[in-house]
């Protein structure tokens, strides 16, 4: 990645900058429940990324303002500047975003099936053979999401349900009730509501990797100087967790490890 040199007027405001981040701020965070990386606004726990983004801010003496709502309208308030950061978003999200240099976590999308179900995803010609369950306006990847648009009104191809409130609940009920023969959904996200459900983990299998491991973030606004800021902020105070142990401890009331130095499954 390039580096940009900052002119004269950029420093001012960077300094500008930071010396808002200084001061108590109410950093407002958006995101849509996708436990375990983000809950609903009343959930306990709220989901690991809202824990560390409180965690942070208050040991730099700020406060979060935490909200849900569907993922399209989280990103847009975030990029308008109505809202600092959202939590839970890849690169290929928000390119225009601020980012912290590291990621809070692995994520990677799977398709899921009923254990006696034989197909196995090898591309998007097996699609053909299978009725998939996705969620509005999430991005699956652009070979993906090619298909998706091709086939959105296509209901022997496909079924998407709505975004508003936990879709995976709604996606595994389809599934069981065979309304659906498969659906994407990231590994972690899948674990999280089994577990929840007190279901066998060996009733929902996986059907074949949906597309690479990318790291998911905490993402900040482009519309204003503190969303810079306040993605640096982020990103050292991941550090400071880590080396104090508080970031251990959030991650094992949602049965996680740190990721740092962990092997990503394949």
């Amino acid at each position: 990645m390039s580096m940009r040199r900052a002119s004269p007027g950029l420093c001012g405001l960077i300094l500008l900058s930071a010396a808002a981040v200084a001061s108590a701020d109410d950093i407002r965070i958006r995101a849509d429940p996708w436990l375990p990386y983000s809950g609903g606004s009343e959930m306990n726990p709220p989901g690991y990324m809202v824990e560390m983004a409180i965690a942070i801010a208050k040991a730099h003496g700020h406060t979060v303002q935490y909200r849900t709502m569907p993922w399209a309208n989280a990103l847009e308030m975030v990029r308008a500047g109505s809202a600092d950061c959202v939590v839970g978003a890849y690169r290929s999200d928000a390119e225009d975003f601020e980012f912290p240099k590291a990621g809070w976590g692995p994520s990677g999308n799977v398709f899921w099936g009923l254990a006696e179900n034989p197909w196995r995803f090898t591309g998007v010609d097996s699609l053909a053979d299978v009725r998939i369950g996705v969620i509005e306006e999430y991005s699956y990847g652009d070979e993906l999401d090619e298909y998706i648009k091709a086939h959105a009104d296509d209901q022997a191809r496909l079924e998407i349900v709505p975004a508003v409130g936990r879709g995976i609940v709604r996606l595994m009920a389809r599934l069981i009730g065979k309304r659906i023969d498969t659906f994407i959904e990231d590994r972690s996200v899948l674990a999280y509501a089994v577990e929840q459900a007190k279901m066998d983990p060996a009733r929902i299998i996986s059907l074949g990797q949906a597309g690479d491991v990318e790291s998911v973030y905490i993402a900040c606004t482009p519309a204003d100087p503190r969303g810079r800021a306040y993605a640096d902020l982020f990103d050292q105070g991941t550090a400071q967790l880590r080396a104090s142990g508080k970031l251990a401890e959030i991650l094992s009331r949602y049965n996680l490890k740190d990721w740092e130095g962990a092997e990503r499954a394949p």
